[in-house]
């Protein structure tokens, strides 16, 4: 039995605890967690999934979290979801699936367009995610095949599609370069106070 509540400040070190266990210490690594770095996560939209009951609660086996993006030189906001953990030994029962449609409704809610993640489209279409590079979307150091995304409304759709930046920097211009037949856009990038 598990329930979902939002995630607490005094949380910080057991869902940290949990990401390792979920993905290992090298999840750090990983291009999306660039993303994430110098931002806050998107507020209301992180959750944790507790054994227990509300009025009983457990040790944290769940956690999503979403952090506010950029896309393409206009800096049209979006959200990118993750990460989204589950404790390995209860995979299955439906907890990472009930944190990602609560969030998901909650973000739409909220008026966010368009959620971005990197993943496993195999897991997620189910929660409607597609992939994102047939519609224009990039993220520099990420396969495309596992870029996803999924509008929250029926606009979302109308997002301008480009390449994906954190919002802890911004985009001031771009650079062609040839790399032997291919071309390579290069975003040059500038933090902002």
């Amino acid at each position: 039995m598990f329930h979902l509540t939002t995630e607490r400040p005094e949380d910080a070190a057991e869902i940290e605890a949990l990401l390792d266990r979920a993905f290992g210490h090298n999840r750090f690594a990983k291009t999306s967690y660039r993303y994430r770095l110098r931002v806050a996560p998107v507020r209301g939209l992180s959750w944790v999934a507790r054994e227990g009951s509300e009025h009983a609660p457990g040790a944290i086996v769940g956690s999503i979290r979403f952090w506010p993006i950029a896309i393409g030189r206009e800096g049209e906001q979006a959200l990118l979801l993750g990460p989204l953990a589950v404790e390995p030994a209860r995979h299955g029962e439906g907890i990472g699936a009930g944190l990602t449609f609560l969030t998901l409704d909650l973000a739409a809610w909220a008026g966010h367009r368009l959620v971005l993640l990197v993943g496993d489209h195999g897991y997620y279409r189910r929660f409607g995610f597609a992939p994102a590079a047939p519609h224009g979307f990039t993220m520099p150091g990420e396969l495309p095949e596992r870029l996803l995304m999924k509008p929250l409304v029926p606009t979302g759709l109308g997002t301008t599609p480009g390449v994906v930046y954190s919002t802890a920097s911004a985009v001031v211009g771009e650079v062609e370069a040839n790399a032997g037949s291919s071309r390579h856009a290069v975003a040059i990038r500038r933090i902002v106070g």
